[in-house]
C-alpha cells in the first residue's frame, strides 16, 4: 500500500484521481513506487485507489490518497467476493428457476430499490410498486412547486415518486454502518452511472442530479430481469391468512385491486403516514420510536469552506464544498447535533399535504451553490409526545401544520437570522445569507411553532457549535423551520434473524420507514439484506 499527499491547486483544470497518482508516482524519489508506476503503464498491474480523504489538520490542507496496484487475477477475486456476499442464494435460484411466486416490493427508495434489484438477480421477477409516478415527471411536479407555477401534488413530491426521498438529497454515500455491502452498493451505483470516485472517497457523494439518472438505471435493470414496476400505485394494506400473508391491496388510476402476494418487502419510507395508519388499523405490530426535530441552517458556503479549509473551494478544482458534522450538550440538558449537511446546497420543500410545511437539504454533484446548509436536531421521545403508537407521527405533524401558518399559510416556510432568534426578534431583514427554500420563506417568531425546550436547546446549541467552527453561530445564518423527517416516528417489529413481521409471516419491514436505517446506504443494506432473507425464507419453504 502507498500514500500521497496533495495540496490543492488554485486554478487551473481538474485532473483525474488515477492520472494525478501516475505522474507522481513516476516522478517519485520511492524506488518502489516508481517500478509499480511503470509496471501499471507497461499493462501488466492497474492501479486501485483504496480510499481519499482531505487532512486540513495543524492549517496544512492536504488531499491524501491511499493506493495499491494489483494484477487482473487479484482484482477479478475481490469482485468475486463481494457477489458472494451479495448474493449468497445465486446458485440456488439458478437450479430452480422459474418455481416461486413473485414477491412484491413496496416502494422504490433505496431499501425497495436494492431489494428488488437482489431478487431480479436471483430470477425472481419482482413486482415493485410505488404510489408516485416515473421520475420525469415527479421532477417536473417538483420544480413546478417549488417555482410557484402549481399546487403541491399529495403523490408526487420531494418525498413520494420513483427514487424516493433520496433522489431530492445530497447523495451523501457515508455511513457509520459496518458492513462489506457498503462496496457492493458503492459498485452498483458506479455501474449504474454514478462517479467511479464515490468508491474511494472517504465520504462519497453522487449528487441529486446525477442520482436520478441512476436511480432509473436501475429500475431499467430490474424490468430487464423479469421485474415489474408499477407507479402511481399506493400499497393499502394486506390479507393474512392462518398461515401467513396471502394477499395485498394497492390503489391505482383504476381503483382498488388485490394482488396475490406470499412474500413483501415493506420499504415505504418514513413519510408514508397514510400508510402507518393503515398498518395500526390491520394490528401489524409496531412501536413508537425516539426521532429528532430542529430546523435548516444556512450559512454562506464561502464561510463554511474557510472555516474549515482555510480556502474558497471555488478556487481550486480538487475540492467541493466543505462539510462537516457537529453536536454539543447544552444548559436545557438536550443535545443538538447536525445532521444530511448539504454543502453548497439548497434548503428544499418536504411536506406530503398541504397545510404543512417541513424542510429537507439538496446539494446537486457540483457543490457550488451559494449556501452551505444542514439540519441542526434535538432527539425527542415519548416523554415529549406520549406513549401511543402513532404519538410521535402526530407530533411531527403539529409541528409541521404550525411551521404552515407561521409561514403564511401558503407554503412559504417561516426564517429567522439566528442573531434575532437569540434576542426574541422577527427578522427585519435578512443579512448576507438569503435563504434559499423555494417557493419562499416569511420571517416568523420561532416560539409559535417549537415547545420552548426544543427552542432553548437550538439557541443554545447553535452558540456551542460556534466555539468548534468559526462563524457557525453568525447573527446572518438563517433558520428555516422545520425539520422533522429525519428519521421514523415508529418501528414496525421483526425477527433479527427471518427479518419477517413478528406477527404476520411472510412481510418483511425494511429501510427508514420500518426504522432499521437511516440514510442511502444503510437503507441500500437493509434491502439487500430482506431480499436475501426472503430469499433464504422460499428456499427453506421448497425443502
Amino acid at each position: 500500500m502507498f500514500e500521497l499527499a496533495f495540496e490543492p491547486r488554485i486554478g487551473g483544470q481538474a485532473i483525474p484521481d488515477s492520472v494525478r497518482i501516475m505522474e507522481a508516482g513516476l516522478k517519485s524519489s520511492d524506488k518502489k513506487l516508481l517500478k509499480a508506476c511503470k509496471a501499471c503503464r507497461n499493462g501488466d498491474l492497474r492501479l486501485v485507489i483504496e480510499k481519499r480523504f482531505i487532512d486540513a489538520r495543524r492549517n496544512r490542507l492536504k488531499i491524501v490518497y491511499r493506493f495499491d496496484f494489483k494484477a487482473e487475477a487479484e482484482i477479478e477475486k475481490k469482485q468475486e467476493e463481494l457477489k458472494k456476499l451479495a448474493f449468497p442464494h445465486k446458485e440456488f435460484f439458478s437450479e430452480h428457476e422459474g418455481q416461486f411466486a413473485r414477491p412484491v416490493v413496496v416502494g422504490t427508495g433505496p431499501a425497495g430499490l436494492f431489494a428488488a434489484l437482489i431478487l431480479a438477480k436471483y430470477g425472481l421477477r419482482p413486482i415493485v410498486i410505488e404510489r408516485g409516478p416515473e421520475m420525469s415527471k415527479r421532477i417536473e411536479d417538483c420544480d413546478n412547486y417549488m417555482n410557484g407555477k402549481a399546487k403541491l401534488m399529495p403523490n408526487s413530491n420531494i418525498q413520494f415518486g420513483e427514487g424516493g426521498a433520496g433522489t431530492f438529497s445530497d447523495g451523501k454515500l457515508y455511513s457509520g454502518v459496518t458492513s462489506g455491502l457498503k462496496s457492493f452498493v458503492n459498485q452498483m451505483l458506479a455501474l449504474h452511472g454514478a462517479p467511479a470516485d464515490i468508491i474511494y472517497d472517504a465520504h462519497p457523494h453522487v449528487g441529486t442530479d446525477k442520482i436520478r439518472d441512476i436511480v432509473v438505471n436501475v429500475r431499467k435493470d430490474i424490468i430487464s430481469l423479469g421485474g415489474e414496476v408499477l407507479f402511481e400505485t399506493l400499497f393499502q394494506g394486506y390479507r393474512k391468512g392462518k398461515d401467513g400473508l396471502e394477499s395485498i391491496t394497492v390503489q391505482d388510476k383504476n381503483g382498488s385491486r388485490e394482488i396475490k402476494c406470499s412474500s413483501l418487502i415493506l420499504a415505504i419510507g418514513h413519510a408514508g403516514r397514510d400508510t402507518f395508519r393503515a398498518l395500526e388499523r390491520l394490528g401489524i405490530a409496531m412501536e413508537p420510536k425516539p426521532f429528532s426535530v430542529g430546523v435548516r441552517i444556512e450559512h454562506l458556503r464561502e464561510d463554511i469552506d474557510i472555516a474549515q479549509y482555510g480556502i474558497d473551494t471555488t478556487t481550486t478544482p480538487d475540492l467541493m464544498a466543505a462539510n462537516y458534522k457537529l453536536a454539543c450538550d447544552t444548559k436545557t440538558g438536550r443535545r443538538l447535533y447536525t445532521f444530511c449537511m448539504c454543502p453548497g446546497g439548497t434548503v428544499v420543500p418536504s411536506q406530503t399535504q398541504e397545510g404543512m410545511v417541513c424542510t429537507n437539504g439538496m446539494s446537486v454533484r457540483s457543490r457550488d451553490a451559494a449556501n452551505s446548509n444542514s439540519a441542526i436536531l434535538v432527539p425527542v421521545d415519548s416523554s415529549d409526545y406520549g406513549p401511543g403508537t402513532l404519538d410521535g407521527m402526530y407530533y411531527q405533524e403539529e409541528l409541521e401544520k404550525k411551521a404552515y401558518v407561521a409561514g403564511g399559510s401558503n407554503g412559504f416556510a417561516p426564517a429567522v437570522r439566528y442573531g434575532d432568534l437569540v434576542n426574541g426578534k422577527v427578522t427585519d431583514k435578512f443579512g448576507k445569507v438569503v435563504p434559499s427554500y423555494k417557493p419562499g420563506v416569511r420571517p416568523a417568531d420561532f416560539s409559535t411553532i417549537f415547545p420552548e425546550a426544543v427552542l432553548d436547546t437550538l439557541k443554545d446549541g447553535v452558540a456551542e457549535m460556534g466555539r468548534k467552527i468559526k462563524g457557525f453561530d453568525s447573527p446572518d445564518a438563517v433558520l428555516t423551520a422545520v425539520e422533522t423527517r429525519s428519521s421514523s416516528p415508529v418501528r414496525i417489529l421483526r425477527d433479527r434473524e427471518t427479518y419477517q413481521s413478528i406477527n404476520v409471516p411472510g412481510i418483511f419491514p425494511c429501510g427508514e420507514g420500518a426504522g432499521y436505517a437511516g440514510g442511502i446506504m444503510s437503507s441500500a443494506i437493509d434491502g439487500i439484506n430482506c431480499a436475501n432473507a426472503l430469499a433464504l425464507a422460499l428456499i427453506n419453504g421448497a425443502k
